[in-house]
């Protein structure tokens, strides 16, 4: 079931209203990086393959993303790939930025980590370099900044907003039954879980899947886990009962957000009645689906950037080649 976006901004008003979005709970690790082996080890990548698109093109969320006044990159100096994943008949199509710590082997590895449902709720990923380690999700375009190869936890984390925000029901970090089970338990995962619901959630999430798919769970990794088992349980029940176990590895892809449309890379160094002159334009890209996939209905959010202080901290371990 999937929200429009004004219900969905009015349920996290309300919700927001009712409970403060820093949890005051005190966290039972820094950061998560001690799940990041278990998950690398039983969370295989799809097998894939990737094509660079012909010169001159790239998809309109990477051209805004890139001249927009936070990144102030050269869209020139991004490259586009459609990569094409055995369990899914449309490839994704992902940016890497020419200077990016994470190459596009290691985009494609750790993205396809991912379980196809959900993976299915990512448009677009930009990778892109920047003086510190941070991620995003606005739109369910994810952007991934001085993140290195090592970043399947960090796109899992990501992801798992897109999940929040339309694969269950309602919202759930904006919900009563959310809060409800983070009253019921005395500790948060982690610092950075307890900055917000939707944070919580999908640090929740990412504890979720290592529960389901790692021998012996997070309990056998995590000595403190009854401490904040009603967040990661009700996250595996809510997974389960309401998106067909979507943080489970298997199966095909039966859904997909659209792409957005490609468009001609501006030069920057002549005009042609008024439009930016295409350099080398090759035949432009087909973005649409394939026939047989249902198109996923959009919302609009922003998870916001993490890069800062307790933000910092979370991707330590994806940021290991600094």
């Amino acid at each position: 079931m999937y929200k429009s976006a004004n219900i969905a901004f009015g349920i996290s008003l309300l919700a927001a209203l009712a409970y403060p979005q820093k949890i005051d709970k005190p966290s039972l690790q820094s950061n998560l990086d001690y799940l990041q082996q278990g998950l690398n080890e039983n969370f295989p990548p799809a097998a894939h393959t990737f094509d660079e698109w012909g010169d001159g093109w790239i998809p309109q969320y990477c051209l805004d993303a890139s001249e927009s006044a936070k990144s102030g990159f050269n869209p020139a100096d991004i490259k586009t790939y459609a990569i094409k994943y055995d369990d899914c008949g449309t490839a994704w199509t992902v940016c890497v930025h020419k200077d990016s710590l994470m190459s596009i082997e290691g985009l494609a590895d750790a993205f396809g980590r991912v379980p196809v449902a959900s993976r299915s709720f990512v448009r677009h990923i930009l990778t892109a370099p920047a003086d510190h380690g941070s991620a995003g999700n606005g739109n369910d375009n994810i952007e991934l900044r001085q993140i290195g190869d090592e970043g399947f936890q960090v796109l899992l984390h990501e992801i798992a907003h897109s999940l929040d925000k339309h694969a269950y029901k309602e919202p759930l970090s904006a919900s009563k039954r959310w809060q409800d089970e983070v009253d019921k338990d005395s500790a948060v995962p982690d610092g950075y879980a307890g900055s917000s619901p939707a944070e919580c959630v999908a640090q929740s999430s990412v504890i979720a899947a290592y529960n389901a798919v790692v021998p012996g769970g997070y309990p056998s990794i995590e000595p403190r886990w009854e401490e904040v088992r009603h967040q990661y349980e009700t996250v595996q029940t809510v997974q389960r009962e309401e998106a067909d176990n979507i943080l489970i590895p298997g199966g095909q892809c039966r859904q997909r957000l659209a792409n957005s449309e490609a468009v001609a890379v501006p030069t920057g160094k002549r005009l042609l009645r008024g439009r930016w002159a295409p350099w080398r334009r090759s035949e432009k890209p087909d973005t649409s689906l394939g026939e047989d996939l249902e198109v996923i209905e959009p919302v609009e959010f922003d998870s916001g950037s993490c890069g800062d202080d307790i933000e910092s901290k979370a991707w330590g371990a994806a940021r290991q080649h600094l």
